[in-house]
């Protein structure tokens, strides 16, 4: 079975620490797990109810369970008794029975003696802390150096909250650490943080989500390609799931010759992943990024005092340079300077993207192909400053993804009230009489607006439906364009375009601009994804505007069609 498995790309296995549960329901390695009375091992020094593991004296794995649990829970007491070894932990049975204790010896023995790479799984253990889980892990390496990788079972992160201990024993060893995507781990993140450099993302699909989403097997193949290929992910624990009943070696099979050939086609080689090499924030980086924020920080003003046609002054293009040497000096510098800039620099660039391709509804090619050049210039900079290692492995994440979401629709709407582009200023908004459409368009714009909101960075929360939607886009495109770009932002700039040149729908028109900028808000957000490769975020982004402006076009052709039938000509007040 294995020599099968390797042919199809398997690069190692995953080994398991028994729980006391595990201990009663599989006996592994010929072991009995009960209570110390059930066992025949209680004297007057034992509590009656105290976890007991006993094994025949002749076991191989007797002395081996004796010596990993006397490191991890010094605690343990060792009975012999005539053809017998009885290893009372310092746990209630009830405690040890959600505790994981014995690493599946038979396993580690397996993968040794056929040279197979072994990910150790062990869970929390409460009797054992930080000092007495590392000083276990240092023994287990030492005797199993096929161990080459540590992904924690379970809630909780073994040894925690004293991690420091066991980052330290797997960096000496040079076994690495997995984070697994979309689990979350008590302790999980800062073991990650100690283990850096030495960590290695990880996908996997439980059985409770496989059935609780309904997904199939096209659908699970899918999303682990889609892990590797726009995820960074060098991992991906695959295992039978039960989706169909018949010969399970045969359907596992099936999958991962379809994994091999569907990851092999898009230029990745097979075997045991290397980690990240280990790269900063760099002082170039900061000036880019810098740039793009007081560049567009500046030009947003000259909009706004309706100045952006004038030609600047010599003390205004000093005033920009020196003020982006500052603002990278203090982004290099200081790390609260350096969060708050890569939010406002993501949603400057986004608006003045929004604002260009808007303001261009004369020329709309120029507009689009404009702020296009604005949005792969504003988001290559960020990830130039913010794109670490630590960031593709989401020890740092980036902090300003809901400011880049939030503000840009509100400087377009600050912009658009003072230069009058909506009609009517803010007094005269608030001194008339509220209109219902008008109430309508901004609750559903608001409604959308958290709705993006709330699902930026959550997977939990995309529908069965969207679900398969995106993976049939993903199929035909390789890389998917985002639904706000293709399916809601870009068409709505293109209707902006046809209903401003129609001089049609003057009171609601502010609706298509602010709908439009979330094409921009997403294409921006897309660059601070900084597990992606580059390549695929500039993909990615290309996809979306191209679609989403050809979708812009059908619907504006539909309307165009509508508005011929219905007899409407330009400006015609009644279509306002």
């Amino acid at each position: 079975v294995l020599s099968r498995l390797k042919t199809l790309g398997v690069a190692g296995v995953c080994v398991e620490e028994y729980t006391g549960d595990d201990m009663a329901a599989l006996s592994p390695m010929g072991a009995r797990y009960g209570a110390a009375s059930a066992l025949g091992a209680v004297d007057q020094a034992v509590t009656r109810d105290r976890a007991d593991v006993s094994l025949p004296s002749a076991s191989p794995y007797a002395k081996l369970l004796t010596e990993y649990l006397a490191k991890k829970m010094p605690g343990s007491v060792v009975l012999k008794s005539s053809g017998a070894v009885s290893i009372l932990l310092p746990g209630a049975i009830d405690e040890m029975s959600f505790s994981a204790f014995a690493p599946d010896f038979e396993a580690l023995a397996f993968c040794t003696r056929n040279k197979v790479n072994a990910i150790f799984r062990p869970g929390p253990c409460t009797p054992a802390n930080g000092r007495d889980t590392a000083a276990a892990f240092e023994w287990l390496f030492a005797n199993y150096p096929c161990i080459r990788n540590i992904t924690a079972a379970g809630m909780t992160v073994p040894g925690y909250p004293d991690l420091q201990p066991v980052a330290e024993v797997m960096k000496k060893h040079g076994v690495t650490f997995s984070s697994v995507e979309f689990v979350k781990q008590i302790g999980d993140a800062e073991l990650t943080k100690r283990a850096y450099p030495d960590v290695l993302s990880l996908h996997s699909l439980t059985r409770d989500e496989i059935f609780s989403k309904k997904i199939n097997r096209r659908q699970m193949l899918e999303r682990f390609v889609r892990a590797v290929h726009e995820r960074s992910v060098r991992l991906i624990l695959v295992h039978p799931f039960d989706l169909q009943m018949g010969d399970k070696m045969e359907t596992f099979c099936d999958d991962l010759g379809s994994l091999k050939a569907s990851i092999g086609e898009r230029g990745y080689a097979f075997g045991w992943p290397n980690t990240l090499p280990d790269w900063n924030s760099n002082l170039p980086g900061a000036l880019a990024c810098a740039l793009v924020l007081i560049f567009c920080g500046w030009f947003f003003c000259a909009r706004v005092g309706a100045s952006e046609d004038k030609s600047p002054r010599v003390a205004e293009i000093a005033a920009v340079l020196l003020l982006s040497a500052a603002a990278a000096a203090a982004m290099y510098k200081v790390p609260l300077a350096a969060r708050l800039a890569g939010g406002f620099s993501g949603a400057f660039f986004a608006a003045e993207a929004a604002l260009t391709a808007l303001e261009s509804y004369r020329k709309p090619w120029r507009g689009a192909i404009g702020a296009l050049f604005i949005v792969l210039a504003g988001g290559l900079s960020i990830a130039s400053f913010y794109g670490t290692a630590a960031a593709a492995l989401r020890i740092t994440p980036f902090s300003g993804v809901k400011l880049i979401l939030l503000l840009p629709p509100l400087l377009l709407l600050l912009h658009d009230l003072q230069r009058r582009i909506h009609p009517e200023s803010v007094p005269e908004i608030i001194a008339r009489p509220a209109i219902w459409g008008e109430l309508v368009v901004l609750g559903v714009m608001m409604l959308g607006l958290l709705i993006m909101v709330l699902r930026s960075d959550n997977v939990s929360n995309v529908p069965a439906a969207e679900v398969a939607f995106r993976d049939f886009v993903e199929r035909v495109l390789l890389v998917r364009p985002r639904t706000k770009e293709f399916m809601i932002g870009y068409p709505a700039l293109v209707l902006y375009w046809y209903v401003i040149r129609r001089g049609w729908a003057a009171h609601y028109r502010e609706a298509l601009r602010i709908t439009a900028v979330l094409a921009f808000c997403s294409a921006a957000d897309t660059f601070c994804h900084f597990h992606t490769l580059l390549s695929l975020s500039v993909v990615r982004v290309l996809n979306g505007w191209w679609l989403g402006l050809l979708v812009g076009a059908v619907l504006a052709l539909i309307l165009h069609l509508i508005a011929r039938r219905l007899g409407l000509r330009d400006g015609d007040k009644e279509s306002c």
